[in-house]
């Protein structure tokens, strides 16, 4: 094969590291990315662009699910225009609770997909569609192979929304093609979020486990008893009479 008539025949080292289209692995000048905040400064600061990357495959491994509104909800309230898609959510989203939290539900979209064929298929038809905002997908059951995250990703790549993906723990030590993969890990009043994988970044150089707290009405409220001063056998007989009296 010889190069076309626009392309040296040679090229120095230092010549092809100063292309933009090389990647040199520890340099922040290759993000091809528009991001949207985050919502957290600490951890925008830990991000190559300073935010959640767009138009690419955002992958959360978490123990079940825990954290998944408090880590995404800034960005899904700045993301505009386009529909909110949870894909196979684990449990009913609560409408109250994201009203008061500022999204708006006639822009959510609830969509259930069990099987790996069909959530596969909902994922890449849903993140081409241009409607389509956000995804939050959590992964089914069964698991998910490097061929099925990249289809997820080329379908994500073809697109400017904020696609993200939620999987066990376990998945943390499989291989993946997301070019952005985190694990969140709730603990006291917060999540820790560590960062494992981010195009453009060695391994070497990844920050080290950022603290997100959580909003001061997210706190567990003190028992019954601590509230009115009470002991416990008192407090616990309050509440049995109160819910007996209650139509």
């Amino acid at each position: 094969m010889h190069p076309g008539p626009d392309i040296p025949k040679s090229l120095s080292l230092e010549q092809l590291l100063r292309r933009d289209d090389v990647w040199r692995g520890d340099t922040r000048r290759f993000v091809p990315r528009p991001v949207v905040d985050t919502g957290h400064g600490e951890l925008n600061g830990a991000l190559l662009a300073g935010g959640w990357p767009l138009g690419a495959l955002i992958e959360v491994c978490q123990p079940r699910f825990q954290g998944e509104w408090q880590l995404f909800l800034p960005a899904l309230r700045a993301v505009h225009p386009g529909l909110i898609v949870l894909l196979n959510p684990p449990a009913e989203p609560f409408g109250q609770a994201l009203i008061q939290s500022g999204i708006d539900l006639d822009r959510l979209v609830v969509v259930d997909a069990a099987q790996k064929s069909l959530f596969i298929a909902s994922f890449t038809e849903l993140a081409r569609t241009a409607v389509c905002g956000a995804i939050l997908a959590w992964q089914p059951r069964e698991s998910l192979g490097y061929a099925d995250l990249r289809k997820c990703l080329l379908a994500a790549s073809g697109a400017g929304g904020l696609h993200v993906l939620f999987r066990p723990s376990t998945a943390r030590r499989q291989s993946s093609p997301a070019p952005l993969r985190l694990c969140s890990q709730g603990v006291a009043h917060g999540l820790e979020i560590t960062l494992l994988k981010q195009k453009g970044l060695l391994q070497r150089t990844r920050p080290g486990p950022l603290f997100l707290p959580f909003p001061a009405a997210w706190h567990i409220l003190p028992g019954h008893a601590a509230l009115d001063g009470a002991s416990p056998d008192r407090a616990g007989k309050k509440v049995v009479a109160h819910r007996r009296g209650r139509p």
